[in-house]
């Protein structure tokens, strides 16, 4: 059984035995990736969290903030397509490509990897530049994985907090801690998210195909559609607040991330580290901290967070419209 990995926008695995997989095969909706317990951590440092083991796929956005989407995407234009494997016959591979141009994408590389014995598929969506990478092999393992450019400005930590909060529930999986159950009920091989300094990435695996499929749509409708923008109390559970447990201490600040990052800034390592990488960039998104400074992190307004997300998402948006057309036409249901 094949396995795609999608880089740089949406993704799907193909199976060689299935001749519509190439341009069906493709997950719909991406889950949305909240924050992970720490306790289930892959690894503990903060806004890096896991390293990828296995060949990953990954949305990414690479269109202008500035450019307005709309929020439906039957209207949208995308052109992404899962490729088929490398054995895969013209007829299937021209019908591949065939969908991808229905969808507004353009291939702009197709080659087969001999080191690693996979065809990999580049297209870019021709309005908004998103990217879909799609790498199919013989691994039983399917991948799929949404990447954004989220470069902050400041130290305020604002896409470590994005990270979190967007597993705190979404439009199609209203449900306090989605990311959790998935943990605890899904058939994963792979199931996390991490935030570099200049990108946010929401990578998912499974072997089997009903649950890889589940995987996405939970990440995908997370990720597009999660709670959090509407929700202050969210952002401050997971970003910052204030705190008082006795009128007569002082006023202190409290959030899953500022905490962390207090236990991250409190080991030398990861301080040298910091600031040399700041003294290195001083004028680019290197010159500042994606994990969120304590002392920077409750400067933070709800408003610029929910700006935030806004910008890093429409631009990505027809991503998740190729991938809910390609779940409607492999007829499948979740």
């Amino acid at each position: 059984m094949e396995r795609a990995v999608l880089l740089r926008s949406l993704s799907s695995s193909s199976s060689s035995s299935t001749l519509a997989s190439s341009a069906r095969l493709f997950s719909r909706s991406v889950n949305r990736l909240a924050r992970l317990p720490r306790r289930h951590r892959l690894v503990p440092n903060v806004h890096q969290r896991s390293l990828l083991r296995r060949h990953l796929g990954f949305i990414s956005s690479v269109s202008r903030p500035s450019l307005q989407l709309s929020r439906h995407f039957s209207s949208l234009s995308v052109r992404a397509v899962a490729t088929s494997s490398a054995q895969s016959s013209p007829e299937v591979l021209g019908a591949d490509d065939d969908v991808a141009e229905k969808l507004g994408f353009e291939k702009v590389s197709d080659e087969f990897i001999e080191e690693c014995k996979s065809r990999a598929v580049l297209y870019k969506h021709k309005k908004t530049g998103a990217e879909v990478m799609s790498v199919s092999n013989e691994d039983e393992n399917k991948v799929f994985g949404i990447v954004f450019r989220t470069p902050p400005k400041d130290s305020t930590g604002i896409p470590h907090i994005l990270e979190h909060s967007v597993l705190c529930g979404s439009r199609k999986y209203p449900l306090k801690e989605p990311f959790v159950e998935l943990l605890k009920g899904s058939l994963h091989t792979f199931l996390n998210a991490f935030t570099y300094p200049d990108r946010t990435c929401y990578p998912v695996a499974s072997t089997n195909t009903k649950d890889f499929y589940n995987l996405v749509d939970v990440y995908l409708d997370a990720v597009f559609f999660p709670k959090c923008v509407d929700d202050i109390k969210t952002f401050q559970q997971e970003g910052w607040h204030y705190e008082l447990n006795d009128p007569s201490e002082d006023i202190t600040y409290k959030g899953v991330v500022f905490n962390e990052m207090k236990g991250v800034y409190s080991q030398p390592d990861s301080i040298l580290g910091r600031a040399s990488q700041q003294a290195l960039c001083p004028d680019n998104t290197y010159g500042v901290d994606s994990g969120g400074d304590p002392q920077v992190i409750p400067k933070l307004t709800f408003e610029e967070f929910q700006e935030f997300h806004r910008n890093i998402t429409i631009p990505a948006m027809p991503g998740y419209g190729f991938m809910e057309m390609m779940i409607q036409m492999n007829g499948y249901e979740f």
